[in-house]
């Protein structure tokens, strides 16, 4: 089993299971990390990565009556943190609407970092955004992360923030040989789910919901898992094609929580070696836990 830090949780998968996409927002900021590109010249690689971006938005459809789609750019090269940001028109729908990407140096990997607003906003939404970079901290990913009360762990490194608004990850690991899929998707939540997993899948066995595909409840309970109250369902799903196995734990959520956000995770499989898949299953969900101490 491999730890995954995953925003302000963590889960051990295991080791054939390879992760295949990861995701993160937090603040309402999309994160997407990278590494470097290899090359002897770290200034030229730099500068080929923000220019590639840079083409890219020029390419892109600006709103009615704007030549140019780019409303400015700012470098910080010199300061703390290392940071290149464009603000742009993002949305050919809206000239009112505007849009920074801010390129972060963080020693071996490079960080975008994405928010939105109104124009008139302009300067505080940048201050948003350099808020998160600088708060952002690459960490080794053969360490073991260490608790923490505010980090939201990403691929690569963390944002040192508490939560305030609008977080969310997902995170999708494959094991290819077994043909074999995990999902995990969190996010803060303003509407908390008043029907319950097991009663959604039991509805839905009841009054046949897909045609001409039968479904076999193996098991369905309430589980806690990292202290969060929530239900495990398994089922057996078959059409005249195939048979396939989907795992699924859910948490609803409280509103407007980092601690306890809207969590569903979910694996599938083909049918067959139903007793170790379960193992499998179980295991994963006993790992799950947060990577910060309860504030009750």
């Amino acid at each position: 089993m491999y730890i995954y830090p995953l925003g302000r949780f963590s889960v051990s998968v295991p080791n054939d299971f390879k992760p295949v996409v990861q995701t993160h927002k937090i603040r309402a900021c999309e994160i997407d990390e990278f590494l470097w590109p290899q090359g002897n010249d770290r200034q030229q690689i730099k500068d080929g990565v923000w220019n590639e971006r840079i083409k890219k938005i020029q390419k892109s459809v600006s709103p009615e009556c704007v030549k140019n789609v780019i409303i400015e750019e700012r470098l910080r090269i010199n300061s703390a943190p290392r940071t290149k940001a464009v603000f742009y028109y993002g949305n050919y729908a809206a000239n009112d609407e505007g849009y920074w990407d801010l390129l972060l140096d963080a020693g071996p990997v490079g960080v975008w970092i994405k928010f939105d607003g109104l124009l008139g906003g302009k300067e505080k939404l940048y201050n948003w955004v350099e808020e998160v970079a600088k708060a952002y901290k690459y960490r080794d990913p053969a360490q073991r992360p260490a608790l923490s009360t505010n980090r939201f762990f990403l691929k690569y490194g963390a944002v040192d923030l508490p939560y305030l608004a609008t977080e969310q990850t997902y995170a999708r690991f494959e094991n290819q040989r077994l043909n074999m899929k995990l999902e995990i998707e969190m996010q803060e939540t303003e509407d908390v789910e008043q029907t319950g997993l097991t009663e959604r899948i039991s509805t839905a066995i009841s009054t046949d919901y897909a045609l001409g595909v039968d479904v076999d409840k193996i098991r369905g309970q309430k589980r806690t898992i990292a202290g969060l109250k929530g239900e495990d369902v398994i089922v057996r799903m078959k059409d005249k094609y195939d048979t396939v196995l989907n795992f699924a734990w859910e948490y609803p959520g409280e509103e407007d929580s980092g601690e306890r956000p809207e969590i569903q995770i979910t694996m599938e499989s083909p049918d067959g070696a139903l007793k170790e898949k379960i193992k499998v299953w179980d295991a994963i969900l006993d790992s799950f836990t947060p990577m910060y101490p309860r504030t009750k």
